[in-house]
C-alpha cells in the first residue's frame, strides 16, 4: 500500500488467545524441545524398568537359577516387527558376570539412567525458562509498540502507574508460564503415563487403583479451584487499581502537602491495602485447603500398594521386584499429575490475567506507525482546509464549534484566545494531539487525521503547554525529535561476542535489533549535512527563542568533572588568567577577591576559608564538620571550636532579633541565609537553648555543631555583623595550613585545594575561571564580571566548549533543574529543530518570562519563513501585523483583519445548533 494512501486508524489488534499468541511466536523453539521430550521417554521407562532386576535378577538371584553361576549383562538386542520378518538384530553380546557383578552392573546401569534422564530434565528446563523468557521479553515489547499505537487523547487518559505496572508486574506470571504453555503439560504427562503404563504392566489391579487415583484428583482439583481463580482475578484488579491511586498520590503529592490531607490519603492507601489483605487471607486458606486435599489423595494409593500388592506377593502372583518396581514407579507418578493439575490452575489464571491486560491494550482505533515508502514531502505550496470541524467533550458539550476555514500554504495565522479554550484545542487538532474531533483537517489532498505517526512527526512540529521534557540533558530533549532516522539493522564490522549474543536475542525476541546507543539523528530530514551543521541549527533555533543565553549561563554553572580534555583544561587555566586581567584593567578592578592561599578571603564563607578547595562530597559538609574525627581535631588544635561556637551564638542572637516581626519571605531572610538547614524556627529552638544555657557549663554537643555550622557559613561583607576580627583570620589561615599538610590519605579524593594552576574539579566554570569571589555591595556586580568572563573565553575559543557543557546539563524529571524561560523554550526549539512544513506554536509561557515578546515573535516569523506557521497568542497586540488572525471567544472564533476588524463575511463559525443535534451530526 502507497504511503499517501494508507489509513491511519488502523487496528493493530494484540492475540487475544494466548496460546495462538505462544505459538504463533515460538513454534519452532516448542517444536524442538518437544522432540526432545519424546526422546527421553525410552530412558524414563527403562529407569522404571532397572530396579526390578537388581531385585529378581541379582539380589533374589534369579538370573542364576538352575546352576548357573555367571548371567549376560549389557545384551544389547532386539526383534524386528512379524512384517519386517521378526528377525532378531544383535548388536552386543554383553558380558558375563557373577552375582556380585550383576549387582553392581545394574545399579552403575540405573546410575547412568539417572544421569541421563537428570541431564534430559536440565537440558528441558533450561531452554523451557529461555523460551519463557525470550516470550515475557517479546509481551513486553509488543505491550509497549501497541501503546506507541494509541491516539494521543487516549495516551494521556491512561494513568501511567497502572499501564508500567501491566507492563511489568502483571505480564511476568504470563511470560512465565509461556515457556510452559505446551511443553510442561506433554513433559508431565509423558512421565505420568510412562510410569503408570509400567504399573499398569507389573499388575493391572494396581495400575487400576493409580489411575482411579489420578482421574480423582483431575477432577475433583479443579472443581475446588474455580473460587481461587476468581479470587486471583479480584486480586489482580484491586492491586492494579492500587498502583494506579498510589501513581496519582504520588504526582499530586506537594498539593497533598500543601493542603494538610496527607492523614485522609493515607486512609485511603490503607482502606485499599485492607481490602487486598482480605482478598489475599481467603485465596491462602483456599489454597492450602485444596493442597491438604491433593497431597492426601496423593499418599492414599501407597496404603493400597502396600496392602493389596503385599497381598498379592504373599499369594505368589505378583513377586517382590515387580512390588519394588512398582512402588518406585509410583513415586514418580503423583509429582506430575500434582504439577499438571498446577499447571491447568496456572493455565486458567494466566489466560485471564492476558485476557485482561490485552483488552488494555487492544483499543478500538489505533495509528500506522511507520511508511512503507519513506516519507514524502509536502509540495512548496497548498492549501489547509478545515471543513465543518468540531470537538465535543465526553459530556457532549462543546469545546469547538463547527469550524471551515482554508489557509495557503506556506503562510502565517495568528489564532488569539485565552488559555485553555478553543484556541488550545485547535491547536492541538492541528497538532495531532487531539483525533476524537469530527470533520475533517485535510492538507492538500491528505487527510490529518490518517497520516502515519511518522510522516505527521515529518509534516508538522507542535509546542504547546503541555509538552514534557524528559530525564536526559538538554541537547537530548531538543534533539529528541530528530531521532527518527532507523539506522541499518544490519550489523557494521565485527561484533564482540556480547554484541552478537544481544544482537541475535532481540531478533530470537522479536524485538528491533537496533542499539539504542546507535546514531539515529535524521540529518536529512531536517536539511542537514553532517553533526557541525546540527550543532549550528541548535545554536540558531535558541537564538530565535531568546534563550541562547540561558544555556551559556546553564554552561558557566556548570560542574567540571574529570578527566578533562587536556586543551579544554589548559584552555581554562588560560581563560582564567585572561579574566583576572580584564578585571585588572577594568572599572569593576578589585571586585572580584581572588583565592591566595596566604590570605583570608572576605566574601568567601569561613568554612571555604578554612578548607580552602572544593568539597567534591558531604563529608567535609558545614551541618557535619564538628562530627568529622579529622576536621575537629583540627579545630580543636587550634582552638577554634569554641571561638566559632560563639559566633554562631551571636549570630542567633542579632538574627532573631532582626527577622522578629518580619514577615515571611522578606529580603532579609534570603540576605541571613547561613545554610539550607537554618530556618527562623531553627534560630528560635537555637536561641531558646542559648537563653537557659548556663555560662559555666559546656555547651551539649548537638547545639555546640549547630552552632559552629552556623559560624561556617558567615561571610563578614555580606552579613555584616562585624564577627570575624583579625585574631580569629590568623587562627583560620593556620588551621587551613594544618588542614592541607595533614589531610589524611582517605579523604585525598574528598577535597580539591584552590591551585591558580590547575583545574577545581567538582566546582563550576565559573568558579574556576573567577577564581575567587565577587565583592558584596556593588550594584549588578554579577552581571558586570559575567561580561568580562564572555569577552575573555571568546578570545580563548572556548565559548563554543562552554555552550557545549550548558547543553549537556541535566534537566531532571520534567525539567526540574532547568530555569523557568528554558524549561518553556524546550518544546518550541523541539518544534523548530526538525524544520517541519507546518509549524503549531504556543509560546505564550515563553513570552510571559520576558519583556521583549515581539522580538521573539517577529524572528519566529523570520525563522518560518516559507513555513505553514500558526502561532497561539494569548496578546492580540503581538499579532496585530499578522493575517489572518482568528480570534477565539469562548468556543467560537471570528478573521479579523490586520487593523482588528471583524470580517463578518468571513466568519468562520457555524450558526450555533442545539447539542442533541450536533452529536447526531457526528459521524
Amino acid at each position: 500500500m502507497g504511503a499517501g494512501a494508507r489509513a491511519a486508524r488502523q487496528d493493530h489488534p494484540l492475540e487475544p488467545n494466548l496460546f495462538r499468541y505462544v505459538w504463533q511466536k515460538s513454534r519452532g523453539e516448542q517444536i524442538v524441545v518437544l522432540l526432545i521430550i519424546f526422546a527421553s521417554i525410552p530412558f524414563n521407562w527403562i529407569s522404571f524398568d532397572v530396579p526390578k532386576r537388581i531385585v529378581n535378577d541379582a539380589i533374589q538371584g534369579g538370573a542364576f537359577k538352575d546352576g548357573k553361576t555367571t548371567a549376560t549383562l549389557l545384551d544389547l538386542s532386539f526383534h524386528l516387527p512379524g512384517f519386517l520378518g521378526g528377525a532378531r538384530v544383535h548388536l552386543f553380546d554383553g558380558f558375563q558376570v557373577n552375582q556380585l557383578g550383576l549387582l553392581l552392573g545394574l545399579s552403575l546401569y540405573f546410575l547412568l539412567l539417572v544421569l541421563i534422564n537428570g541431564a534430559f530434565k536440565y537440558v528441558i528446563n533450561l531452554r523451557k525458562g529461555i523460551l519463557g523468557e525470550r516470550m515475557l521479553r517479546r509481551m513486553r515489547y509488543d505491550l509497549f509498540s501497541q501503546l506507541m499505537r494509541f491516539r494521543p487523547e487516549e495516551i494521556r487518559s491512561v494513568k501511567p502507574a497502572e499501564v508500567a505496572s501491566m507492563i511489568k508486574d502483571e505480564v511476568e506470571p504470563i511470560g512465565s508460564f509461556v515457556g510452559d504453555a505446551f511443553i510442561q503439560p506433554i513433559f508431565l504427562l509423558s512421565q505420568a503415563m510412562t510410569a503408570l503404563v509400567f504399573i499398569m504392566a507389573q499388575s493391572v489391579w494396581l495400575g487400576s487403583i493409580a489411575l482411579i487415583i489420578v482421574i480423582a484428583q483431575a477432577i475433583i482439583i479443579p472443581i475446588l479451584r474455580k473460587e481461587q481463580l476468581r479470587l486471583g482475578r479480584e486480586r489482580q484488579i484491586v492491586s492494579r487499581q492500587l498502583a494506579g491511586r498510589i501513581g496519582e498520590v504520588v504526582d499530586a503529592g506537594p498539593t497533598i502537602q500543601g493542603h494538610g490531607a496527607t492523614a485522609y490519603v493515607q486512609s485511603d492507601i490503607a482502606g485499599r491495602l485492607g481490602t487486598l489483605f482480605d482478598i489475599r487471607y481467603s485465596l491462602y486458606k483456599r489454597k492450602f485447603a485444596v493442597k491438604f486435599l491433593n497431597n492426601l489423595l496423593a499418599q492414599i494409593t501407597p496404603f493400597f500398594f502396600y496392602a493389596v500388592g503385599g497381598y498379592f506377593a504373599l499369594q505368589g502372583r505378583l513377586d517382590i521386584g515387580q512390588l519394588v518396581a512398582v512402588v518406585a514407579a509410583y513415586r514418580d507418578l503423583p509429582p506430575p499429575i500434582k504439577e499438571l493439575i498446577d499447571w491447568d490452575q496456572q493455565r486458567n489464571d494466566v489466560t485471564i490475567k492476558y485476557e485482561q491486560v490485552i483488552s488494555q491494550f487492544n483499543s478500538d482505533e489505533t495509528l500506522v506507525l511507520d511508511e512503507d515508502e519513506g516519507v514524502v514531502r509536502l509540495p512548496e505550496t497548498g492549501e489547509i482546509r478545515f471543513d465543518n470541524v468540531e470537538l465535543l467533550d465526553n459530556r457532549g458539550q462543546p469545546l469547538l464549534t463547527p469550524l471551515t476555514l482554508r489557509v495557503p500554504r506556506p503562510g502565517t495565522v495568528a489564532i488569539i484566545g485565552p488559555d485553555g479554550g478553543a484556541r488550545d484545542v485547535l491547536g492541538h487538532i492541528l497538532g495531532r494531539q487531539v483525533m476524537s474531533y469530527s470533520g475533517r483537517v485535510m492538507i492538500d489532498r491528505l487527510n490529518l487525521g490518517r497520516l502515519s505517526v511518522e510522516r505527521a512527526s515529518h509534516l508538522i512540529g507542535y509546542a504547546g503547554h503541555d509538552g514534557e521534557i524528559i530525564n536526559g540533558t538538554l541537547r537530548d530533549n531538543i534533539l529528541l525529535p530528530l531521532k527518527r532516522h532507523r539506522p541499518s539493522a544490519r550489523p557494521e564490522g565485527r561484533l564482540t561476542p556480547e554484541e552478537h549474543h544481544r544482537f541475535i536475542e532481540a531478533l530470537r525476541s522479536g524485538n528491533t535489533p537496533v542499539p539504542f546507543t546507535a546514531d539515529w539523528t535524521d540529518y536529512a530530514g531536517a536539511g542537514l549535512a553532517d553533526g557541525d551543521d546540527l550543532e549550528a541549527h541548535i545554536r540558531k533555533v535558541l537564538e530565535v527563542l531568546g534563550v541562547a543565553e540561558d544555556v551559556y549561563e546553564l554552561g558557566l554553572d556548570g560542574k567540571l568533572h574529570a578527566p578533562l580534555d587536556p586543551h579544554v583544561r589548559d584552555s581554562i587555566i588560560e581563560a582564567r588568567q585572561a579574566v583576572a586581567a580584564e578585571l585588572a584593567k577594568s572599572k569593576v578592578a578589585g571586585i572580584v577577591q581572588a583565592f591566595d592561599p596566604d590570605s583570608y578571603n572576605a566574601n568567601a564563607t569561613i568554612s571555604e576559608n578554612l578548607i580552602f578547595g572544593t568539597r567534591k562530597s558531604g563529608r567535609f559538609a558545614n551541618e557535619s564538620l564538628l562530627t568529622e574525627p579529622y576536621a575537629r581535631a583540627i579545630l580543636q588544635a587550634e582552638a577554634l571550636i569554641e571561638p566559632l561556637a560563639e559566633v554562631g551564638a551571636r549570630i542567633v542572637s542579632t538574627v532573631v532579633e532582626i527577622f522578629e516581626g518580619l514577615p515571611q519571605g522578606h529580603a532579609l531572610f534570603e540576605r541571613y541565609a547561613f545554610g539550607a538547614s537554618f530556618d527562623l524556627e531553627k534560630l528560635n529552638e537555637l536561641a531558646a537553648t542559648l537563653a537557659k544555657q548556663d555560662m559555666r557549663q559546656p555547651l551539649d554537643p548537638e547545639t555546640e555543631r549547630d552552632l559552629v555550622a552556623l559560624a561556617l557559613g558567615y561571610i563578614e561583607p555580606k552579613h555584616r555583623l562585624n564577627l570575624v576580627g583579625e585574631p580569629l583570620r590568623r587562627r583560620l589561615l593556620r588551621a587551613r595550613a594544618s588542614f592541607k599538610a595533614h589531610l589524611p590519605g582517605d579523604a585525598a579524593g574528598d577535597i580539591e585545594f584552590y591551585d591558580p594552576e590547575k583545574i577545581m574539579h567538582g566546582a563550576s566554570v565559573r568558579d574556576n575561571l573567577l577564581f575567587g569571589r565577587i565583592g558584596f555591595g556593588v550594584a549588578d556586580a554579577g552581571k558586570k564580571v559575567a561580561q568580562i568572563i564572555r569577552a575573555a573565553l571568546a578570545r580563548s575559543g572556548l565559548e563554543a566548549e562552554l555552550y557545549r557543557l550548558g547543553l549537556d546539563t541535566d534537566c531532571g524529571n520534567r525539567g526540574r533543574y532547568l530555569p523557568p524561560r528554558l524549561r518553556f523554550a524546550v518544546p518550541l526549539a523541539q518544534a523548530l529543530i526538525k524544520t517541519p512544513q507546518i509549524a503549531v506554536l504556543d509560546p505564550t509561557a515563553l513570552l510571559a518570562t520576558t519583556s521583549k515578546g515581539p522580538d521573539i515573535v517577529r524572528r519566529l516569523r523570520e525563522h518560518c519563513a516559507g513555513v505553514t506557521l500558526f502561532l497561539l497568542l494569548g496578546d492580540a497586540s503581538l499579532a496585530k501585523d499578522i493575517t489572518p488572525r482568528i480570534v477565539f471567544h469562548g468556543t467560537s472564533g471570528v478573521i479579523e483583519d490586520g487593523n482588528g476588524e471583524e470580517q463578518a463575511e468571513r466568519d468562520i463559525v457555524s450558526p450555533p445548533r442545539p447539542v442533541a443535534e450536533r452529536m447526531e451530526a457526528r459521524p
